[in-house]
């Protein structure tokens, strides 16, 4: 378990925002859940506020939505007042920076079938409508066996909503299961399960609710005291030790001696606790390997002349960290190590699913790189294979897909430097989504006219109504990804960016091209659409480039752009220190997912 921000729910007064958040920094607590569950306790201006103090003070925000808001509801006129209420939800969210709007999936009346179609039909409501906020609507498993929701139809829900997530009441499955959550097995098979169906973006972190309660045989009655019931979370921290992945944990208990109490047992069982705005890192008891500039050291166990890294019960052994990668008197192996295990929470969410291919460098940069898709013998037996056909189907390639934080230290310790991954994910292969518009600059020119041929792409973007999100490609060019609902074909695609860099070739033709011929793109910079075809790869953000220095694929903000930089200067010695400032600057494509039919229409009739 990388890191626990344990908090409580409900502000103290709600009139008193000074004091409420105040009273969370003063109990060591990470995190506040705001609490709409009867009324909207605060107004727009009150929500910005709230959001500012907590900010200052380094308190994880989340919103709890009204109880009323449910998605199983089919009456037309209640779906409205429900789905406004989330919508207003994710406003108030948004204004004071919360992370998570926690909802009540509902009530199962009517046949398992139509209650999930009613559910989908609500989120494919309520999706566009809250894209923009960026919060993340977190489906609550329920505490009661007439309730909809599930971790089965959660994690169905989540595959085809990105915009969804997860939330995991420990209380309700332990009182929907009659008892089953007092042991420490019980969390492990339980965290086992969240691990394997939800994706990496779901579980860092995972936010979680937890209380003692007291139920009977339709599910739970109450909460309780911390310590009259038979839920503990000893169990919970023992059990989750063994996965390697973040929890954000609030307590609904109604008592602070039970907050207290609930956080004594999660520390007195090892649990990685956070204090306000603290960074906590995984013990590392043999010192790991770690950089001054990483947040974290690589906790790793020696092992002879080599180590071992262990991951949820996978284990890679590593050796020759101090091999250099990036030419002598450079970055090692274990730098390479210990940064795809930093940057692990961000990367992994925009991996999942997705065959990659290898390109390793066994002797460091300088020496031969060979490109890998098929999986290489040796692998360990618990990294992730799909089975890709090949050779016009007359066979299969067996992709790696890079689903754990020990997938990437394996990826590290083979020599493969670099994630060139697939814009679909499996196993719909078919269907991309994402657009990729690469800008691939040819020499003599400037990084200045690379990103001005950035900036006329977002104006053609913005004029399309499309959002793209822009990164360097760690090396000279510069990618933008535009995220895409399902039912897009790589033909309409390719066709998309074709249109979008026709427009820019016309208005821009000293320094932009199409010339698919390779010498005539000299001092241009290429407009490449040609990567988006079933098979082609581009490099994923925050990868590493198997170039001197060791640059990183970094997002950047759009009006970055008009300022002057060079993309070299993002590596994995300085990446961390931005990301510290900006955050995730790829993590709301996650939320977007946009139509390019009625864009490429209007391309077509351009």
């Amino acid at each position: 378990m990388r890191i626990v921000r344990y908090g409580v729910a409900g502000l103290k007064d709600p009139r008193d925002l000074e004091g409420s958040i105040a009273r969370v920094v003063e109990g060591g607590y990470a995190a506040c859940e705001v609490q709409f569950v009867k009324e909207f306790t605060l107004k727009e201006p009150e929500a910005e506020r709230l959001g500012t103090i907590a900010a200052r003070e380094g308190i994880r925000l989340s919103v709890h939505a009204p109880y009323f808001a449910q998605l199983t509801t089919a009456e037309p006129e209640r779906v409205a007042l429900h789905l406004g209420a989330l919508h207003h939800s994710c406003h108030l969210a948004a204004l004071m920076g919360a992370k998570v709007v926690v909802c009540h999936p509902g009530t199962n009346t009517g046949d398992a079938a139509t209650v999930h179609k009613r559910v989908v039909a609500a989120l494919d409501n309520i999706g566009p409508r809250i894209a923009d906020f960026g919060v993340p609507l977190g489906l609550e498993t329920p505490g009661r066996k007439s309730q909809f929701g599930a971790l089965g139809d959660i994690a169905l829900l989540v595959r085809d909503h990105p915009f969804a997530t997860p939330v995991v009441d420990f209380a309700h499955i332990h009182a929907v299961s009659g008892g089953q959550m007092s042991s420490v097995e019980a969390f492990r098979a339980l965290f086992a399960y969240i691990a394997q169906q939800f994706s990496p973006q779901h579980l860092w972190p995972l936010h979680c609710h937890f209380t003692d309660n007291r139920f009977g045989p339709a599910g739970e009655l109450t909460h309780v005291p911390y310590g009259e019931g038979t839920l503990r979370a000893s169990n919970l921290a023992a059990a989750a030790a063994d996965f390697d992945f973040a929890l954000t944990i609030i307590s609904e208990e109604r008592w602070e001696e039970s907050h207290r109490a609930i956080k004594e047992d999660l520390a007195a069982f090892g649990a990685p606790l956070a204090g306000p705005g603290e960074q906590v890192c995984p013990p590392a008891p043999h010192g790991g390997y770690g950089r001054p500039w990483l947040p974290c050291a690589v906790p790793l166990e020696p092992l002879g002349p080599a180590h071992v890294f262990v991951d949820g019960g996978r284990e890679v052994r590593v050796t020759n960290l101090d091999k250099p990668i990036f030419g002598e008197d450079s970055y090692t192996k274990g730098d390479l190590i210990a940064w795809y295990y930093n940057v692990a929470p961000m990367l992994l969410p925009y991996l999942s699913d997705r065959p990659i291919v290898m390109q390793r460098v066994p002797d460091g940069i300088y020496g031969e790189a060979f490109y890998e898709k098929q999986a290489p013998k040796g692998a360990p037996e618990w990294v992730r294979t799909v089975p890709v056909p090949s050779d016009a189907g007359r066979k299969n390639v067996d992709f790696v897909i890079a689903d754990s934080v020990a997938s990437l230290v394996w990826l590290a310790q083979i020599a493969s430097v670099e994630c060139h991954a697939w814009t679909s994910r499996w196993p719909r292969l078919d269907e991309p989504d994402y657009a990729v518009i690469d800008l691939d600059p040819f020499e003599p020119i400037t990084y200045d006219d690379v990103r001005a041929v950035g900036r006329l792409v977002h104006t053609v973007l913005e004029r399309l109504g499309l959002l793209g999100f822009p990164k360097t490609s760690g090396g000279a060019g510069l990618q933008i990804f535009i995220p895409l609902r399902p039912g897009h074909t790589y033909g309409e695609v390719r066709e998309f960016c074709t249109g979008v860099g026709r427009l820019i070739t016309a208005v821009y033709p000293e320094k932009a091209t199409l010339e698919p011929s390779i010498p005539k793109r000299k001092g241009h910079v290429f407009v490449d659409a040609n990567q988006n075809a079933k098979g082609k790869t581009l490099v994923a953000p925050y990868s590493v480039r198997p170039y001197p220095g060791a640059p990183v694929s970094m997002p950047l903000r759009w009006e970055e752009l008009d300022e002057e930089f060079l993309p070299e200067q993002f590596t994995i010695a300085t990446a961390f220190d931005r990301i510290e400032v900006v955050g995730d600057l790829f993590a709301p494509a996650r939320m977007h997912r946009q139509d390019l039919h009625p864009a490429l229409d209007q391309l077509r009739g351009s």
